[in-house]
């Protein structure tokens, strides 16, 4: 949005990228809310928030309803340069099912053009999973490559992925043609409640680059998210790419990018 167009054009605040953006990208978790709300709801996010979302989470919900009225929704997004991206939850069961070729037939019919390619909890060797997103990228897919588990500790490993294992992972998905890898919020929480969070994350970003990744913030109250929103964004910069926003979160991921939260005053360089 230009100055001019905004209430209180007199305050400085950091310069954000406009798109199509290659960084700074915020990436909405909407699948709960596009999934159960009709066309109206979607009308109204890309009105108040259009400028701000750059990507939206297509999930499984979706699969029980009409597909003409999903068709209407993605097509609603697209209009306002908003990108439905299927999440990687469709990708790891078509990796059991054997349906690659059927899930991007229909992604393409919808319309969808980004695809997340993951193995939070579908096992997947390194191998696999490079071949898949070069397939994908061939079919003429926006890829992003999840990296690590979900499950750490309740089915799955017992501990975070060892920081030389992701960037390892994260460096090799880029070099198959990832345009970006998401780090799984799971590892990201471990790594927090374990008190190493802030180093590995800054070795993580000066292993593979900060506009490489998108970090994952929780589902949750704001309470919740805003103490994540503002590391990454203190640490990286207001052009940090954050993934899994809550659409009622758009505006909070804003403010915060610009100084105007409380995690972020006086630590986002203005203009």
């Amino acid at each position: 949005m230009p100055q001019s167009d905004r209430i209180f054009s007199f305050f400085c605040l950091p310069e954000r990228t406009s798109k199509p953006r290659t960084s700074g990208i915020t990436m909405v978790e909407g699948d709960y809310m596009l999934a159960v709300a009709g066309t109206n709801y979607v009308e109204d996010l890309v009105e108040w928030a259009g400028d701000y979302v750059d990507y939206y989470k297509v999930g499984p919900g979706m699969i029980f309803q009409p597909r003409e009225l999903v068709a209407r929704k993605l097509a609603l997004l697209k209009q306002h340069d908003v990108q439905p991206y299927l999440g990687g939850n469709f990708t790891e069961e078509a990796i059991r099912q054997a349906a690659f070729e059927s899930l991007w037939k229909e992604a393409k019919g919808l319309g969808i053009g980004t695809i997340e390619v993951s193995d939070t909890v579908q096992p997947l060797s390194m191998a696999q999973k490079v071949k898949l997103i070069g397939l994908a990228k061939k079919q003429g897919f926006r890829v992003f490559a999840e990296v690590g588990k979900k499950l750490i500790g309740a089915g799955g490993p017992k501990t975070h992925m060892p920081i030389s294992e992701v960037v390892r992972q994260m460096k090799e998905c880029l070099a198959a043609g990832a345009f970006k890898v998401v780090y799984e919020l799971t590892e990201i929480v471990d790594l927090r409640e374990k008190g190493e969070g802030l180093g590995a994350l800054l070795e993580v970003a000066g292993s593979v680059g900060a506009d490489n990744i998108m970090f994952e913030v929780p589902l949750g109250e704001w309470r919740e998210v805003s103490p994540y929103a503002s590391f990454f964004i203190e640490h990286f910069g207001p052009n940090v790419n954050i993934g899994d926003v809550d659409p009622r979160h758009v505006m909070q991921i804003q403010c915060s990018r610009v100084g105007l939260s409380v995690g972020t005053i006086g630590k986002v360089a203005p203009i």
